[in-house]
């Protein structure tokens, strides 16, 4: 039980020690994102469709907390996938491995 107790103090120490790392090279997420990050998240889509899913999350989100019409909150969009239903995400071209 020591050494099951001893891998896992050992995984999050390395854990946490990645992500100072992250942090301090500046490596670390944003928390909004703008049209670019939106195309490259659903695998290079086009603007127009990119603005249109902004749109749709600041409409699910009130008017989105940025109050800005070229950036969402990441927590907005992770939100918002987490509620569309499956069937319409293939098509906003989401190539992710797992769904």
């Amino acid at each position: 039980m020591t050494a099951a107790v001893d891998e896992q103090y050992m995984q999050a120490y390395m854990k946490g020690y990645m992500e100072g790392i992250k942090a301090e090279r500046g490596e670390a997420e944003k928390p909004y994102l703008d049209v670019e990050d939106v195309r490259a998240r659903y695998g290079g889509i086009g603007k127009p469709k990119a603005f249109d899913i902004m749109n749709a999350v600041r409409h699910y989100c009130n008017g989105g907390k940025l109050n800005h019409n070229g950036m969402i909150l990441r927590s907005e969009l992770e939100y918002w996938e987490s509620i569309v239903e499956k069937r319409y995400i293939e098509r906003l071209g989401d190539n992710r491995k797992t769904r």
